[in-house]
Order: structure tokens, then sequence, then C-alpha cells
């Protein structure tokens, strides 16, 4: 697969950005977050004849719609400062549009997705995937739009992650779609920059030791994609309520199912019962009191651990789920505002950095789990269809994670997993997993019949 550049532009906010906002500061909650990249992309398919819009006037809406959307989020189009600060000077956003020489239908004709992963990066802003650091005076965030001989097309998008997390990079996308349609969106919400104010003798990665043994891990780690069809995961939730959770939720319980299938293979490997540790992000904006804006701009989650020592039940596995979650509730949120929030931070930071060496010091199984259901990201709709794939990235590493997603009806889940070989081969195996997933290692994309159901 080749790419051509057709063109690269700064896009400016339609409206300029007024002085007092001119300098953008992250929150202290904000600060807890790497300063890393990370990378999204969405692949849409040929336009049909319904909506029949020429390629270059498709690019100029798609331009125009993102101007107007800045002036909303008007940090994007400026420049970092440093990583605590970004100058809004509407120097403009870095867009990009990418000539792709095959069809869609070419660049999913493949057997196994580990040779379609490898494709992903070219479509990504300068080929950059999660894990670069954000440079000073670098831009904020990045676009691409690739269009394919077919007439599909791709946005990605290249962002830091200390300015944006999942949620808010899924408001900064529904709006633009929103904007590209003609519609109305809801601003974003700036205010966790002045309820959580940034505090300067943060240090710089505080648990960089606590999860430096995550990634990077010797072994030979593997890829797999399990598919829950929403009858089986409305069946799971009915298992999970007979035996006595309340209101269980469609990722408690496929969490659950693949968190069992974890444990028993490291028992059958290593012949006794090894522990996990497990870390998982909890998005803050609904756990504050009052809640936080759906629209809050910042990367407000908190990763914490959670340690399970022996395979456990349905119910067992969901009641810890949720107590250990409980504890970022917003009480603790309270104590993170104003002058003294740097040190209940700091505290918390002590306390999960001390949970998490006494369980990997004792020989626990490192795993992270982390959750995009019901973000609504196979809603976007720039007004020519609805994305096929969104794929998950980070996925060729080395350590193990449990990545759960919708899939493109909305009800059901694809969980992207990463373990182990040896414990990958006997989880891929599992009977009662096989009885309700099915493990796909290629993307039956068929173009033609998707664009009939868009």
């Amino acid at each position: 697969m080749e790419i051509e550049i057709i063109s690269r532009e700064c896009i400016k906010p339609s409206s300029p950005t007024p002085q007092h906002l001119r300098t953008h500061k992250i929150s202290l909650i904000d600060q807890f977050s790497a300063p890393l990249l990370g990378s999204v992309l969405l692949l849409y398919p040929p336009i049909s004849q319904a909506t029949s819009i020429s390629i270059s006037k498709r690019s100029q809406l798609l331009k125009q719609s993102l101007s107007k959307t800045l002036t909303l989020y008007y940090p994007l189009a400026g420049r970092f400062i440093d990583n605590l600060s970004i100058d809004c000077n509407d120097e403009g956003l870095c867009y990009t549009v990418v000539r792709v020489n095959c069809d869609l239908q070419d660049f999913f004709n493949q057997t196994d997705i580990c040779k379609i992963l490898p494709k992903v990066p070219k479509l990504l802003p300068r080929g950059i995937t999660f894990g670069d650091q954000i440079t000073t005076g670098g831009n904020v965030v990045m676009i691409h739009e690739n269009v394919f001989a077919c007439g599909g097309f791709a946005i990605s998008l290249l962002f830091s992650h200390n300015v944006f997390d999942a949620s808010c990079l899924m408001a900064f996308l529904k709006t633009w779609t929103a904007m590209a349609q003609g519609g109305v969106a809801i601003p974003p919400d700036f205010s966790c920059s002045y309820l959580f104010p940034q505090n300067t003798a943060f240090p710089q990665n505080p648990m960089a030791s606590t999860f430096s043994s995550a990634f990077g891990r010797e072994g030979n780690f593997v890829f797999r994609r399990f598919f829950f069809e929403g009858s089986i995961v409305r069946n799971l939730k009915s298992k999970a309520t007979s035996s006595g959770v309340h209101n269980p939720t469609r990722v408690e319980v496929v969490l659950a199912l693949l968190f069992r299938c974890v444990m028993s293979a490291l028992k059958a490997k290593h012949g006794a019962q090894k522990s996990v540790l497990m870390s998982t992000s909890v998005n803050l904006r609904s756990r504050a009191v009052p809640p936080l804006p759906a629209t809050s701009v910042g990367s407000l989650v908190l990763t914490i651990p959670i340690v399970i020592g022996e395979e456990t039940s349905l119910c067992s596995f969901i009641d810890r789920l949720r107590e250990s979650v409980s504890t970022i509730d917003g009480e603790f949120l309270k104590s993170l505002q104003g002058a003294q929030g740097l040190q209940r931070f700091l505290e918390f930071v002590k306390e999960t950095h001390e949970a998490c060496s006494k369980a990997l010091f004792n020989g626990a199984e490192f795993l992270v789990f982390n959750s995009w259901c019901n973000s609504g990201m196979y809603n976007l709709d720039f007004g020519w269809g609805k994305p096929i794939w969104f794929p998950c990235f980070g996925l060729p590493i080395s350590g193990s994670v449990i990545q759960l997603m919708d899939d493109r009806m909305g009800n059901g889940i694809e969980a992207c997993v990463t373990l182990e070989e040896e414990i990958m081969s006997m989880v891929e195996h599992d009977e009662e997993l096989l009885s309700l997933a099915s493990v796909d290692q290629n993307i039956p994309l068929q173009i033609d019949s998707l664009k009939s159901r868009l």
C-alpha cells in the first residue's frame, strides 16, 4: 500500500480566539497523564449514490466544518509552550490530505489481522502511533484525511494524551460531525483547569516506576479479537443478575468472563493460582459531585489497581471491581480541588504505587484493562455514512491488555486482547469462551454489504 500527499495546510478557527483565552493551562489531573501522543483512526465506505458528492467537495466540507469546530476547541489550533500549557495563537491545526493507491476492499483483503495492522500507521499523521512524546512548539492535534481509490476515506488523528482522553476526543469528533452536517453542537467545558489548578511542583511521571513493568516485557505476545454478539451479552447480563449482581453492565460481564479465562490459563501454566494486578482507568466526569459536563476538556481519568489472587465467580469479580472503582468518588475529587489538591493527589499516587509494588514484588501478573464502550464511535457520521471500522491501536505490544469496544451494531462487544502466547493459546481454546464468542483474526468487512446497512 502506497500513499501520496495531495495537500497539507493549517486549518485555523473560523473566528479568532479572544485574547483573554490565549493561554490554556492543563489541570492537576492532566499532569498525572504522561505527555504522550495517542492516535485514532476511523474508516468510512465509499459514498453512496444517494449522497453523491465529489471527493474534492467532501474534503472542502470537512475542512470548513473543522474550522468552525476549532472556534470552540481553540487550544487545538495552538502550539505547546511546554508540558503544562498551550499558546492558543490560532496558527492552525495541521491537516493533510493523502491519496491511498488501493481500494478499501484491497486494504482489508487479508486472512490475518496481523497483516493488516502494519498498514495502519501509514494512514496516521507522520506515521506516529501511541507512545511518542509531545514537543515544545509542536501541534496539539494533527489530522489526516486519507482518500482511497474506491472513494472511501479514513480520518486519523494524532493527539496529546494529557490534553485529550477518550471522552474528550469523542466530544470533539461529535462536534466536528455535527458541524459537518450543519447542526448545532454542545460547546466544550474548560472549567477543570480552574477546579483542579495545575501545580509546577507536581513530579514528572510520578507513576513511571510503578507501571514500568507493564510493557516492554520479555516474551512473545500475541493479539486476538473476540466478538460477543448482542444476544450473548444480554444472556451474560441475565446470568449475572440471577447470581445476585445488581444491574450488571455489558462491560462488567464480558470483562469478568475474559478475566476468568486468563486466571484459569495462568493456573494451568504455573501449576498454582497466580494473582493478577489489573489496572483500569476511571472516568472522573460522572463521579464528581455535581457531575462534570460530558464535554469537559482534559485527560480526566485516574488509573487504579485491582489485585485478585484467586479465581472468582462472576458475582464476586464484579463486586470487587465496583468496590475498587467506588473509591474514586465525589468526596475524593473534592479533595483534589484548590491549593491543597497536590498534597492529596500525591498521597493517592503513593498509595497506588505501594499497592502495585507489593503485588508485583509478590509475583503478580500485570494486566491493563480499558473500555471505549458506549463512546458512540460508530455513530460518527460526517454526512456520508457511519464508520465501518474503528481499529484499536497499541496492539502489537509486549504486555497483557484487554480493550473492550462496541461492535458496529452497538449492542455487542469487540474485545481486543493481547497476551503472552502460551496464555493466549489456552484462552482462545477455552470451551466456555468459544461457546459465547467468535475468535476472529481477520476482518471480514464486505464493503458492498456494509454500505447497504449504513
